[in-house]
Parts: C-alpha cells; sequence; structure tokens
C-alpha cells in the first residue's frame, strides 16, 4: 500500500476530528502518517474522545542538517518515528490548544509539520495530503507564504500547477490568488502553452477543455477578443506538441510552421478541445458528461461553480512537483471545531483516494522513462 504524509493542519481547527473519525477506514487503503507530535495529539484526542481501532503512526519532526526519518519508539496503539531536517522554524510543541480560535503558535506548527511532511514525502514516502491551515495563523507566526501552493514553489523551486475538483469534475487554474486586472497580462500563447503541456503529463487527462476569458468567449471579437486569440493559439501549439517528440515549443509560436505541424499530424487525436469553452456554460450538466476536465484562466470564474456543485467532496491538487499534494478543500472551520458535531468527511477521503491515484501515476511515468 501507498504511504501517504498527512500534515496536520490548524490543531485548533476541524482537521484532528477528521484526522481521528477516518482513520480505521484509511487504514484498509493506505499507511498515512500523521505529522504531530504524541504530546499534540493526545491532547486533541482528550478534547474530542474519538479513539480509533487501528495502529496510529505518529512522525515527530527535528532539526538536523542531513535528512533522517527512522522509528523512535512504540507506545500503547502508536508507532512514533523521527523525520529530522533543517527545519525553517524552531520547533515548538510545547503549548496548549485553544480551540476554535488564532493562535500563533499552532499556526506555527501547522506550518512545520506542512513543511517536514513535504520534503519526507519527496525522500521516504509516496504522496503528501494536507489537513486545513488558517492563513491569519500563518502570517501571526512571522509565516510569509499565503499557502500550500506557494510555500511548495518555493521548498522545491517549481512552478505548481494548482487543481481544484473530484472525479466528477476536476478544474486547473492557470492564474491563481491576483487581481482580475492583471489577469489578461498573463495570457499569451507561449506561456500558456506550456501550462497546457505540463497540466497533460502530470494527470494524462483526455479531452481538456480551456475556459474563455472574455463573455460568450469573446463572442468572435465583438466583446475584446484578443484574449481568446491567445488561448486559441495556445491550444493549437499544446495539441501539436503532444502529438510530435523532440519538438521545439518556441518554433510554434511561427504561424506558418504551426500550420504545416498541424496539416502532418491531422489524423491524430487532439488531447485540448480545439477551441475556448463559453464560461457561463461549461458547467451545466451536459456540458460536464461531454468535457469534465477544464482549465481557467481567472480564479472565481472556475471555483464559484465547482463549489457551487461539489463543495464537500472537492480536493486541492498541486501538480508539476516532485512529490504529489493533495488537500481538502475546505477550512478550518473554527465554528464547528471540538464540538463532535457531525462533519462531511468526503473531501478528505477524496483527498487521500486522489493522491494515491496520482502517486501511481507517477510511478507508472518514471517507470516509463
Amino acid at each position: 500500500m501507498k504511504k501517504i504524509a498527512i500534515s496536520i493542519g490548524d490543531l485548533n481547527g476541524i482537521g484532528m476530528q477528521i484526522l481521528l473519525a477516518c482513520h480505521d477506514e484509511l487504514v484498509k487503503i493506505c499507511e498515512p502518517y500523521y505529522f504531530v507530535h504524541y504530546e499534540l495529539f493526545q491532547k486533541a484526542n482528550k478534547l474530542l474522545k474519538i479513539n480509533p481501532k487501528s495502529k496510529i503512526n505518529l512522525v515527530e519532526i527535528s532539526y538536523a542538517l542531513k535528512p533522517q526519518f527512522a522509528l523512535k519508539e512504540e507506545k500503547e496503539n502508536f508507532l512514533i518515528y523521527d523525520f529530522s531536517y533543517q527545519a525553517s522554524k524552531v520547533i515548538d510543541f510545547d503549548f496548549e490548544l485553544n480551540p476554535a480560535n488564532l493562535d500563533a503558535k499552532s499556526g506555527a506548527y501547522s506550518f512545520l509539520s506542512f513543511e517536514g511532511a513535504s520534503y519526507c514525502s519527496n525522500l521516504f514516502l509516496d504522496a503528501l495530503v494536507t489537513l486545513p491551515i488558517n492563513k491569519k495563523t500563518w502570517q501571526m507566526a512571522g509565516i510569509e507564504y499565503k499557502g500550500h501552493t506557494e510555500a511548495l514553489r518555493d521548498f522545491f523551486k517549481q512552478d505548481a500547477i494548482m487543481m481544484l475538483g473530484c472525479d466528477k469534475l476536476f478544474v486547473a487554474l492557470y492564474t491563481e490568488h491576483i487581481a482580475l486586472r492583471e489577469v489578461y497580462k498573463q495570457i499569451k500563447a507561449f506561456k500558456l502553452a506550456k501550462f497546457l503541456i505540463s497540466f497533460y503529463q502530470c494527470t494524462f487527462f483526455e479531452k481538456i477543455g480551456v475556459l474563455s476569458f472574455n463573455p460568450h468567449a469573446s463572442d468572435n471579437g465583438v466583446i475584446g477578443g484578443e484574449e481568446e486569440k491567445q488561448i486559441k493559439k495556445a491550444i493549437r501549439m499544446a495539441n501539436v506538441f503532444l502529438k510530435e517528440d523532440d519538438l521545439l515549443l518556441q518554433n510554434l509560436e511561427n504561424e506558418d510552421f504551426l500550420k504545416q505541424k498541424e496539416k502532418e499530424h491531422s489524423n491524430k487525436k487532439d488531447i485540448f478541445l480545439s477551441e475556448p469553452l463559453v464560461a457561463d456554460t461549461a458547467f451545466t450538466p451536459f456540458a460536464l458528461s461531454r468535457c469534465k476536465y477544464l482549465v481557467s484562466m481567472y480564479h472565481d470564474v472556475a471555483l464559484a461553480p465547482l463549489k457551487a456543485l461539489y463543495f464537500d467532496e472537492s480536493i486541492n491538487v498541486s501538480l508539476n512537483l516532485p512529490i504529489i499534494r493533495t488537500s481538502v478543500d475546505h477550512g478550518t472551520a473554527y465554528d464547528r471545531a471540538y464540538k463532535n458535531e457531525k462533519i462531511s468527511l468526503k473531501s478528505y477521503i477524496q483527498a487521500v483516494n486522489s493522491a494515491i491515484q496520482f502517486s501511481k501515476i507517477k510511478e507508472n511515468i518514471s517507470k516509463n522513462c
């Protein structure tokens, strides 16, 4: 079974309840490793009083110049491991929980749990699943990253792709947390084509649709339209590039060369739909029955309908990295934390299943290289 690192998230939120409620089911499909110190785990469980039957793997992080991962001790129903690495902050796990409240110490610990789990996933485990953090507590702890994806880009010095959704609909975001007024500046054919190619190579999804930027896909230039021209060319470049080995993408910026290559490969199947999709109809049941993998130029264009349709089961996936990382697509839910209320576990289960699925894809790619 795949070994899955799970970062603990904000200990004052609902992460621990999700973890404990799902553990006995999770061990049937993978080996979960929870990045949290034994003492903090016990403090949370004392409040929640949820006792899984299956043995629990805990990973306690510590500082060392050279990364090491080893079993430390066995205690009661726990196997306690130590992962030592060059942590970016002092590792403080001697604090009290403050359920349903913003707390700098909990914010710092949630970051270190994530940081340690990320590096350990790259070296010793198969994938990473992240439980929800609170961005404000990261800020309170002096952490400059705005979220998991931004941090992962810096950890591994690679341009991560953010994808959200579930088996019924996945959407990749070409731009993420930038103002709408800045988005059109990013829509350039070569840059977008590189993004589309990377997205396909990370997922091997077929029949991918690219959402337009302007209303009605610009109505043939009536409503803006320069962005749609760039999107169309990017789609053409990506489709040709994926049909021929050893082709330089920059050569496809030349329109005559692009047309020539399109003609040569006209009998081969396209990965991307040839025209940008009208964004306001792409999420209807009929449209999704034809194409459930989408790329959006702007954050809210895709995420508003996605969350309206599949909020409880959607997840966040970071692609184009040395590691597989998935996450629940909801927050810390302080209003429900440590009340033992009934909460949906669909997003967490989907995140773990997807981590397993994408780690298998990654493994197959490595074997075939």
